[in-house]
């Protein structure tokens, strides 16, 4: 799935594009910022969020529960039109994420803060600060080290991207490049 991070003209609120699984074009409405000690200094949450759920295999994550359908109130269609019961069916696959949505956005500012503090190979600290949800299945310090390579990398890609530009990302859980329009 394609998703596009929307760099505003002027001020900081970013926002997301993709389409659905229904063909739908919808708008993640975003705002929030991770800093991950690149000297660019900080990644748009949403993308820290499919950097960091594609690099760890996540699939009870934010992206990966937008992909199969699940919709929250920050998304909204611009394009196409909702099936009948939609509704039902996107809170439906949010509640079957669980603790997985909760557990990604905890992982992605466990490692936004090991960037940041460069403790990108610390996975014992990591895991502490992880608490009673732990690590995701295979943590080592290579993995921990890749995804906060790639925030740092992709506040970079986010930094040399003109205003109003944009920056686009491949969300699937074996990865792939970035591309930058």
């Amino acid at each position: 799935m394609l998703v596009t991070f929307h760099k505003p003209d002027s001020g900081t609120r970013y926002r997301a594009t993709y389409r659905s699984v229904d063909g739908l074009l919808v708008e993640l409405d975003g705002g929030g910022y991770n800093k991950v000690g690149a000297p660019e200094g900080s990644v748009p949450h949403d993308l820290a969020h499919l950097l960091v759920e594609r690099e760890l295999g996540l699939d009870q994550g934010l992206w990966a529960v937008l992909e199969r359908g699940g919709m929250f109130d920050h998304c909204v269609v611009l394009e196409g039109r909702r099936k009948p019961h939609a509704d039902r069916r996107a809170r439906e696959i949010i509640r079957a994420a669980g603790t997985g949505l909760a557990h990604a956005e905890l992982l992605v500012r466990a490692v936004s803060d090991a960037a940041l503090e460069r403790r990108l190979r610390d996975v014992s600290t990591f895991v502490h600060l992880l608490g009673d949800l732990g690590p995701p299945p295979g943590l080592d310090a290579d993995r921990l080290e890749r995804a906060g390579r790639r925030l740092q990398d992709g506040a970079a890609r986010w930094a040399a991207t003109r205003r109003g530009g944009t920056l686009e990302e491949e969300w699937n859980l074996r990865g792939s490049g970035p591309r930058r329009r």
